[in-house]
């Protein structure tokens, strides 16, 4: 849902203070069919700083709830659910692996499939 994902980001963009260096993007937004639930997933930056992005968004639950009742024009505003999407910080977790593995020589050549048939 388009239109929900960016009702919340707009949302929290106009109405949440989070702490100074808290970046927070708005990746994906679902409801219910009965539309008394919602869950949002939202990427954090930096990593690891998304306990503090929990505690911010509760400190904000009533604006949050009035500013999407505004935006969406619902009179029942569904009961949000947030969840985190940590591939970034994975991808880095990988990344350095990779890099440690080429540096002590333990990572070969990458292969040619050309070579595979």
């Amino acid at each position: 849902m388009e239109h929900l994902r960016e009702a919340i980001a707009e949302v929290l963009r106009e109405s949440v203070e989070f702490p100074p260096g808290i970046f927070v993007t708005v990746i994906e937004a679902k409801i219910t069919r009965d539309s008394l639930h919602a869950k949002a997933v939202l990427s954090v930056m930096p990593a690891g700083r998304e306990k503090e992005v929990v505690e911010t968004l509760k400190d904000y639950q009533h604006e949050i709830k009035d500013g999407l009742a505004h935006k969406l024009r619902m009179r029942r505003v569904p009961t949000m659910f947030w969840d985190f999407d940590t591939t970034e910080a994975e991808a880095a977790v990988i990344e350095k692996t990779i890099n440690d593995l080429e540096k002590r020589g333990d990572l070969g050549p990458p292969l040619d499939s050309s070579k595979l048939d």
